[in-house]
């Protein structure tokens, strides 16, 4: 297909990239550009972090927040809140608004009973199948890419929407000597069902981060799919041409020693840099070291021979991937779960609006990043 975002159909595509001269181009990049930061009406505020929304009965007039370890308030005639689908519904019920049996728990008053904070927290479902690249058919010389290729098929589950699963093919995995030598399979739920996850407070303090269950495999349907997935893109792994290019395949979990030397640091860039001049040795060494260094639980031929083994691994391993949406979700006046109207208006008060992912009724059958900028656009044109 020339065009991802073209008509919705099944096939493959290069993915579209929100990229300028192979730099990222962020929303803040985007939008915040020379001649608008120059603007009078706007501030922008560096090294600061908000406590709370301040509220004079039901009208939210400001927020409370510290810059540079200071304690300022900020107010405004409307407050817009755009922390993103874990912190929005965070603010919301330290300002006593959500569930009320959660907020009475906590000892918060509660200002406005909303049950759908929070609630109902949803991501795509992903499973990835990695493999070592070997010298010649990494991208890094040609590319800062790490998304080379996206493809969208069709489940043929029953009931289920056409172009309910999507797979991107990943050059690399890392930042890392290691992860560069690292190509995935990764394939998410593009319809997902699963819709049980939530937002809880674990502390009335601000600096305390909220408790996150995203419950991913809550509907049956989306494990079997990402295990009919695993199993497709094992048959790509295999193929001839894939394995001239490929070494090693093994099913990739998001472990804790990968949370370590993913962490950005000197000591990190010298130990990957020695793993990688080794993976590029002798076979049997980068064997021994995918094995005992990377692979954690379950081996490839494990889960291709053994439908118990890969349902472990899939309900082991299934991260979302950076699309959490739908804590604050929109909806009618009569639906009890609805936080905000359609014009991201926080029911039960005045003066507050979200404008972020958290607003979604579901998850779209898409990467979040443009959804959000078309439901800020969407909703700053109702505010002029």
């Amino acid at each position: 297909m020339a065009d991802q975002n073209g008509e919705f159909v099944d096939g493959y595509f290069a993915v579209t990239h929100s990229n300028q001269a192979e730099q990222r181009v962020s929303a803040a990049m985007g939008y915040l550009d020379r001649d608008t930061r120059k603007r009078a009406n706007l501030m922008i505020s560096t090294n600061t972090q908000v406590r709370e929304l301040l509220f004079e009965g039901t009208q939210c007039v400001g927020v409370k927040a510290r810059v540079d370890g200071r304690e300022q308030e900020f107010r405004g005639r409307e407050i817009i809140l755009s922390s993103g689908a874990i912190h929005s519904p965070a603010h919301l019920l330290r300002a006593g608004i959500g569930p009320v049996g959660h907020l009475k728990d906590m000892g918060i008053p509660v200002l406005t009973g909303l049950p759908g904070v929070g609630q109902r927290l949803m991501d795509h479902p992903s499973i990835s199948l990695s493999s070592f690249v070997r010298r010649g058919a990494r991208m890094n010389e040609h590319t800062r890419r790490h998304m080379q290729l996206g493809l969208r098929y069709s489940s043929g589950l029953s009931g289920v929407p056409k172009g309910d699963m999507f797979v991107v093919v990943l050059s690399k995995s890392a930042w890392h000597a290691v992860g560069a030598q690292i190509g995935s399979l990764l394939t998410f739920v593009n319809k997902t069902y699963s819709e049980t996850g939530q937002v809880k407070l674990a502390s009335r303090d601000p600096s305390a981060e909220p408790i996150v269950e995203f419950n991913l495999l809550s509907d049956r349907r989306d494990l079997d799919r990402l295990m009919s997935g695993f199993r497709k893109m094992a048959a790509v792994q295999m193929s001839e041409i894939v394995r001239k290019v490929t070494d090693k395949p093994f099913p990739a979990a998001y472990t804790d020693k990968v949370r370590k030397i993913g962490v950005v640091n000197t000591r990190n860039k010298v130990l990957t840099r020695i793993a990688a001049a080794l993976m590029d040795g002798p076979a049997a060494l980068r064997h021994y070291l995918i094995d005992n260094f990377v692979v954690e639980g379950f081996t490839f031929d494990d889960v291709m021979n053994d439908d118990e083994a890969l349902e472990a691994f899939v309900r082991k391993a299934t991260i979302g991937v950076w699309h959490a949406s739908c804590s604050c979700r929109m909806g009618r006046a009569d639906d009890p779960m609805a936080v905000v109207d359609n014009q991201g208006r926080v029911r039960g008060v005045q003066g507050l609006r979200v404008v972020d992912a958290s607003i979604f009724p579901v998850v779209p059958c898409a990467n979040t990043n443009f959804p959000v900028l078309m439901s800020a656009e969407k909703i700053a044109a109702t505010m002029q």
